[in-house]
């Protein structure tokens, strides 16, 4: 009777440890016990594929699961698990040297907003050895990259950071740089407004934008595609989309003249420029999947224009011409796409 007694016990102790342990791991143990249970982690997963979880280039790498047992894995690597890779966001090298020839005028203070690792601001720091040079990365990998570049990162939203407690008064930045960056911000307006409200009155913003209206963006979206990659015009990490008319109604309405503009194209947009600019408007450009009428040569440029660049500076509406008032003013063209009741 007390064999049977202590075996029962014993029994019930071992279900009682295994569902315990089972818990405290995130996983079930296996009827047969603990010995035959596969070999776990303390997050409860098998330790393989805890091991391939922690390297930041797998494709659920970060990813909260409701279980710690994953059920699924993609079965190769795709450009859209950049966004749950950290590093993946840590942009090198940056845009031509030749964008500091922009510069209306020589800088005291440098802001680079969106400075990733500081490559392009260690370079306007070796041109410019007599000015501060601080940026702004919200990515703290980036971030502690760039810090032994420039004088000072602020790793933050810029939207998020205390001015006057970081010592930097109204009036002390004279020169911005925002390259590539508006179009990977929620709300680049609010970013615009902010930077109105802290720059010198005679401050200089160097600015680089993707074109959405770019021809082989359009090629690739008439043929059924919007593919988003690791970088580019469809870089994964953008959420927000412009033409140049939209870019100056940007800069315009939020405190902003342009002063400068210039742009980018690739080799094939270079190609297709180059055979088009000499003929007569209108004209008709080719592509793979459709033709498009081109009706002038301005229209021609932003076609084929891969990236536009601006110099902006602050302004009053009250001083602005009315050729330049008409950003702000003029309604916007309705849109075709979806037509008011």
């Amino acid at each position: 009777m007390i064999g049977r007694l202590l075996k029962e016990l014993a029994r019930a102790l071992h279900h009682y440890v295994a569902f315990h342990v089972g818990r405290a791991l995130g996983r079930g143990i296996p009827e047969k016990g603990l010995a035959g249970a596969m070999p776990v982690t303390a997050f409860g997963a098998p330790s393989s594929q805890v091991e391939r979880a922690k390297d930041p280039h797998t494709p659920t790498a970060g990813i909260p699961r409701a279980d710690s047992r994953p059920l699924y894995w993609p079965k190769d690597d795709f450009d859209w698990q950049i966004l749950s890779d950290p590093r993946g966001q840590v942009y090198a090298g940056g845009p031509s040297p030749n964008l500091l020839d922009m510069l209306v005028r020589e800088p005291k203070f440098i802001l680079d907003v969106g400075c990733s690792r500081g490559d392009f601001a260690a370079i306007a720091k070796k041109r410019f050895p007599n000015s501060k040079v601080w940026g702004v990365e919200p990515n703290k990998l980036a971030a502690e990259q760039a810090a032994a570049q420039v004088d000072r990162v602020l790793c933050h939203m810029i939207d998020e950071i205390d001015w006057n407690g970081e010592g930097v008064q109204r009036g002390d930045i004279d020169t911005v740089f925002l390259f590539d960056v508006l179009e990977h911000i929620y709300d680049p307006w609010k970013t615009l407004v902010t930077l109105r409200n802290l720059v010198s009155e005679t401050a200089q913003l160097v600015v680089s934008i993707p074109n959405v209206r770019n021809v082989l963006l359009i090629q690739d979206l008439i043929s059924g595609y919007w593919r988003y990659r690791r970088w580019g015009l469809l870089d994964i990490t953008h959420i927000r989309f412009f033409t140049v008319k939209d870019m100056y109604r940007m800069f315009y309405q939020t405190g902003f003249r342009v002063a400068a503009s210039g742009g980018t194209q690739c080799t094939v947009s270079a190609e297709i420029f180059e055979k088009h600019r000499g003929g007569e408007y209108p004209q008709r450009v080719e592509l793979d999947s459709a033709s498009i009428t081109v009706h002038s040569l301005e229209d021609l440029i932003s076609l084929c224009t891969v990236q536009h660049q601006f110099v902006l500076q602050p302004a009053d509406y009250d001083k602005l011409p009315p050729d330049e008032r008409q950003w702000i003013d003029a309604p916007h063209p309705p849109t075709k796409a979806f037509p008011a009741d």
